[in-house]
């Protein structure tokens, strides 16, 4: 047998040993592990691995320090998409067995679309379990743990909705839009380089008791030569910077010819714990549903002024879209900073 056939020949055993390891007579009792999917405590949780056996997508999410979270060891984690499925961790509970009647067809489902969640704590494995749809009252979905007797229906009690959406493969819908969010206190320095217009570059120092404006090498002085409190007005704005979303519209090979092209603008953000945040910032081209089409004079357009492309940390095989209502307050020229 060629290779193909034998982990065909083995996924297809494993896929049937679930079912009929799953496809028992229920019992009435709730004692044991086999139902507690839920944690008193997430504190101690590091790492939570997520894959779909229907969609083949999975993702790690990996604890960073105190509170931060990467995706698949490269991408921030939308801190807002952890802490709900932290909270559901801790909140949920064991409805009741799976019934005589809905047994089968669960037992079915689960084989083929279920999604497996490993759960570790202290960088050991602590539970695997698997979730599967949701009851046809969608008050609940099916759950399976690892080594079990039987699938159970979980819920929130006091919550009226399922859970299993709550545990998704999407690295997308798990990834952070943030690109900046460094505190003023937090910064250490800040690059601006302007591609074609290299005389309006600046960088900021943040590392003494006040920051100081760099241009070409010199160091200009606080309230004689520049605006002390325009730069520490400045240095405030980097605190909760996104980009928009990815654009849906662009496929490798455009993507690849935005990357060839020179970028109006990079920006180096370094913080004190000498943590390098770059964006490549690039025009977009207009395009017929493009807000603006036309200048004040009624010239057409050849660029948008409201959204750019970006490229994060020299990915360049990734590109996002900014917008100009979120990043042109930190697009400025040296001379913004300069007493007249």
């Amino acid at each position: 047998m060629n290779k193909k056939t034998i982990i065909l020949i083995t996924v297809l055993a494993l896929v049937i040993g679930l079912y009929f390891f799953l496809n028992r007579n229920i019992t009435n009792t709730l004692a044991g592990n086999e139902r507690n999917f839920e944690f008193a405590s997430t504190d101690k949780i590091d790492k939570v691995f997520l894959s779909n056996r229907g969609t083949k997508k999975y993702v790690t999410l990996t604890k960073q320090g105190d509170k931060s979270w990467i995706a698949n060891d490269t991408f921030k984690v939308n801190t807002a998409q952890i802490d709900l499925l932290f909270s559901t961790l801790k909140k949920m509970r064991v409805k009741r067995p799976v019934s005589k009647e809905e047994k089968d067809r669960v037992v079915k489902n689960m084989a083929f679309n279920a999604t497996k969640v490993e759960i570790y704590e202290n960088g050991k494995l602590s539970k695997v379990f698997y979730v599967g749809g949701n009851t046809q009252d969608e008050m609940g979905s099916y759950f399976y743990m690892e080594g079990g007797k039987e699938p159970y229906v979980c819920h929130i009690p006091g919550l009226n909705a399922y859970l299993n959406s709550r545990f998704f493969t999407d690295l997308v819908a798990w990834r952070s839009k943030s690109i900046f969010s460094s505190k003023e206190e937090e910064i250490k320095t800040i690059e601006i380089n302007w591609t074609e217009q290299p005389e309006k570059s600046f960088t900021i120092h943040n590392e003494q008791k006040e920051p100081m404006l760099v241009l070409q090498n010199k160091t200009y002085k606080n309230n004689e030569e520049v605006n002390l409190n325009k730069i520490k007005s400045y240095l405030k704005l980097w605190e909760n910077l996104s980009f928009e979303g990815f654009p849906i519209d662009l496929d490798a090979h455009k993507i690849d010819s935005i990357a060839h092209t020179k970028p109006i603008l990079t920006i180096r953000l370094t913080d004190k714990k000498n943590q390098v945040t770059t964006l490549a910032i690039h025009k977009k081209g207009i395009k017929p549903d493009s807000d603006i089409q036309f200048d004040q004079q009624g010239n057409p357009l050849e660029f948008d002024i409201e959204t750019f492309y970006a490229f994060i940390n020299g990915n360049k095989k990734e590109v996002v879209q900014i917008q100009d209502y979120i990043f042109g307050k930190v697009m400025k020229y040296n001379t913004d900073f300069l007493l007249k």
